[in-house]
């Protein structure tokens, strides 16, 4: 029996329909299974979110930074640079030129902008490329304080759910502050504030519409369109913003023009320390760390120092001066070092220069350079790290670097190619050899009535010589020492007009062990009998001594400490007179204070005020700083006295180039000149310039007159401008004896008889060690 076609139809739509729906509930099955599935990965993910809690608190970390006393940054300490600034006090056009690059919409969508991420999408197809990531700032916020930067699915995902989580838990402009304060735009910068002063040397209130435009382009890609490192980029982007400003109505026309016509001028890119000032902010980034700890770094603190800028640099600059003027004098030394196949320099590409020169440090205005091609009868030509050509022509050449170009000079001199030299331009543009100098220096100067440090410049470079010689090098303070014997003198009764043998002796016999001292006068010049004023005013060694000797070299030790000086440096030998102890440039300068404040000592103060950011201030330094009166008032005037006739008349006779008529100071130089000094003051300000080698060694023919009183001089003339000379009254509790004086009860009571062949008293004594007025008025 056969069936036809048409019969069996009915029989296969059945079955059609079954599997069908078969087909359909399973999808849906797996649909629904899925989005189970999805609800619950989901879930899980949203619990291990992190917690967003503490971001209500946000305390970012702050560095330290640390001020001149008039508010210049000095310097700046830590790994971020950052300000953070409420969004209350962060300027609208600043808001609106981010917003207008970042997410336009960010007000009106929720933790998503889909309308955006569909565009994006969209885009991101017909470009066959991933080229816009549509991320709201909510969820920048997430990436920044919560997620890695590298793209992947499962980030993306983690990125949405944290910011629905932001969402439910902050408003939108808690969210904005949060992203303009943390997000990073180079140079270091974290936060717009940080930026505005980075770039612009601006708070962010003083940011005009397009400085703001060009900071907005920023958080995409730091490196990309920072305007140091690539201008042109940074401006292309920067007008894009300002079209999108004026496209969405935050800019008018004319404000839409004038923003696109500004031309901006970048901050030169500051320094985290401030050259001039690296070893005076060294020691104070040294005090604040032992009072807070290491969190000095993160705390946001702001340390107002005792430094005047103008002082500091002034400092720094004669200083500098002085060691590279005293070097000059030495001729030329010879080059730093000697490159490998540095003959061809000139060929090299300006990488392979900069690698090749990485390991010499330029130092302020003396430039690194390799040595390309050197003539004794041209001269040299030489490459800057940047691959610049710089020549300098023969005739602009010392004797000693003329000398240095033969090809028969010493090698250790010879400059020749691939020889790593130092160059410095001049007024006129035209570069000259110079060098580094081998020796060191230090300058310290002080308020003398408050204590405040003025400037401190402890080294040459201290990028080059951390050592900081005003606080840590212990030397030999030669003739600088000698006011100190005779203040300690003037207290046992002897007198500036007292006679001291200046004539050469055996001070201290040979014995087992020992050899025989002679001490000598420098120059070997020898006057007999002479009065002490005198016997300072010339520097005279044996005078020193005999005073020291009458006066008992015990007592002068143990007076001498009431300066702040060290007595286990400083020995109860008669060498002492000489300088023969040990001190500190900043011990030294709080020591001459003494006799230009009237006998008080000042204990030195480097830190007026520390602060936290905008907030409460943590240390703050109370009225003078801490003092006692170590010499009375008529002795510190006798001494000043004295030391301003070193200056009159003496030693010192170059510090009257300041023209003021309280300048008082003393010169030393060391046995052996291995260190030259100048200590004095002037119009309330007290400071000490020292020079040497860091391994002690001969300076030649120099003393603290030919070295260190000239860069005395040339900082006190900025130090002393606008204060007033410091003019004094003789005390009542001292007369005038003669051309000199003389405390009273050495006249009308008690004087000085201890029978010493070197000392005579400028009167004579009775038998009974007593004066008769009369007589002594007479006289």
């Amino acid at each position: 029996m056969s069936s036809s076609p048409s019969a069996a139809a009915p029989a296969v739509a059945p079955n059609k329909r079954s599997a069908l729906k078969f087909l359909c509930g399973f999808l849906a099955g797996l649909v629904l299974a899925g989005s189970a599935g999805g609800a619950w990965v989901l879930h899980l993910l949203w619990q291990q979110l992190p917690t967003v809690d503490h971001l209500a608190d946000y305390d970012p970390m702050l560095p330290l930074r640390i001020y001149a006393a008039d508010g210049s940054l000095l310097a700046e300490f830590g790994e971020e640079r950052r300000d953070f600034v409420p969004i209350g006090h962060i300027p609208a056009h600043v808001r609106q030129a981010l917003l207008a690059i970042e997410d336009a919409r960010f007000y009106e969508h929720g933790a998503v902008d889909f309308t955006g991420l569909a565009r994006a999408a969209l885009r991101n197809v017909v470009s066959g490329e991933h080229a816009q990531g549509a991320s709201t700032i909510t969820m920048q916020v997430a990436r920044v304080f919560f997620l890695s930067r590298v793209k992947t699915y499962s980030r993306k995902l983690m990125e949405i759910l944290l910011a629905y989580k932001l969402e439910a838990m902050y408003s939108k402009d808690k969210i904005l502050e949060l992203y303009m304060n943390q997000i990073y735009l180079g140079e270091r910068a974290y936060g717009f504030a940080a930026a505005a002063s980075v770039y612009f040397d601006k708070t962010l209130d003083e940011l005009t519409v397009a400085e703001a435009a060009m900071l907005a382009g920023l958080p995409k890609a730091p490196s990309a369109y920072n305007p140091v490192a690539n201008r042109e980029r940074a401006t292309v982007r920067q007008q894009y913003i300002l079209q999108r400003m004026h496209a969405l109505g935050y800019l008018d026309s004319a404000a839409y023009a004038a923003a696109n016509a500004e031309v901006l001028t970048l901050r030169t890119q500051p320094r985290s320390i401030d050259p001039a000032a690296a070893f005076a902010v060294e020691q104070a980034r040294k005090l604040v760390v032992e009072r807070f700890g290491e969190e000095a770094y993160s705390l946001g603190l702001d340390v107002v120092t005792t430094l005047r800028l103008a002082e500091q640099q002034a400092a720094t600059r004669a200083l500098r001066t002085g060691l590279l003027r005293a070097q000059d004098s030495l001729g030329y030394s010879g080059p730093e070092a000697r490159l490998p196949h540095a003959g061809a320099a000139a060929g090299a590409h300006p990488r392979a220069l900069r690698a090749a020169l990485a390991p010499y440090r330029d130092s302020g205005e003396l430039r690194v350079a390799v040595v390309d091609q050197a003539s004794p009868t041209q001269g040299i030509a030489a490459l800057l790290r940047d691959g610049t050509r710089v020549e300098i022509p023969r005739s602009r050449l010392s004797a000693s670097a003329r000398a240095a170009l033969a090809p028969d000079a010493p090698p250790r001199r010879r400059i020749a190619p691939g020889a790593v030299i130092r160059v410095v331009s001049d007024a006129r543009q035209q570069w000259n050899l110079a060098q580094l100098p081998a020796m060191e220096g230090a300058l310290v100067s002080m308020d003398t009535e408050t204590g405040e440090i003025l400037a401190l410049a402890g080294g040459f470079d201290q990028a080059l010589n951390q050592f900081d010689h005003a606080v840590q090098a212990l030397r030999q303070p030669g003739s600088t020492f000698k006011p100190f014997i005779f203040s300690a003198a003037l207290e046992k009764g002897y007198a500036p007009g007292t006679l001291v043998d200046d004539t050469q002796r055996v001070v201290t016999p040979a014995a087992r062990g020992r050899a025989a001292w002679s001490p000598r006068n420098y120059g070997g010049n020898y006057e007999g009998f002479i009065s002490a004023r005198r016997g300072l005013v010339r520097s005279k060694n044996m005078v020193a001594v005999n005073l020291m000797e009458a006066a008992g070299a015990q007592y002068v030790q143990q007076f001498a400490t009431r300066f702040g000086f060290d007595p286990a440096l400083n020995p109860a030998r008669l060498p002492l007179a000489l300088g023969a102890g040990a001190v500190t440039p900043l011990q030294l300068t709080q020591a001459y204070a003494v006799f230009a404040n009237g006998g008080t000592l000042v204990q030195p103060r480097l830190i007026r005020t520390v602060s936290e950011r905008g907030g409460e201030v943590l240390y703050e330094a109370q009225g003078s700083s801490p003092r006692a009166a170590v010499v009375s008032e008529r002795n510190a005037f006798v001494l000043d006295s004295m030391l301003r006739d070193v200056v009159e008349h003496g030693t010192g006779r170059r510090a009257r180039a300041l023209g003021r008529p309280d300048v008082a100071g003393k010169t030393g130089t060391s046995n052996d000149a291995r260190d030259v000094w100048f200590a004095g003051y002037s119009s309330g300000v007290a400071s000490v310039v020292w020079m040497g080698y860091d391994q002690p060694r001969s300076l030649g023919r120099h003393t603290g007159g030919t070295l260190a009183l000239p860069v005395w001089t040339d900082y006190m003339a900025v130090a002393v401008q606008g204060r007033k000379p410091v003019l004094r009254t003789m005390p009542l509790d001292l007369m005038r004896f003669g051309d000199d004086y003389l405390y009273p009860e050495y006249v009308f009571g008690t004087c000085v008889d201890d029978r010493t062949a070197f000392v005579q008293s400028p009167f004579e004594c009775g038998a009974n060690g007593r004066r008769d007025s009369a007589v002594a008025l007479e006289k």
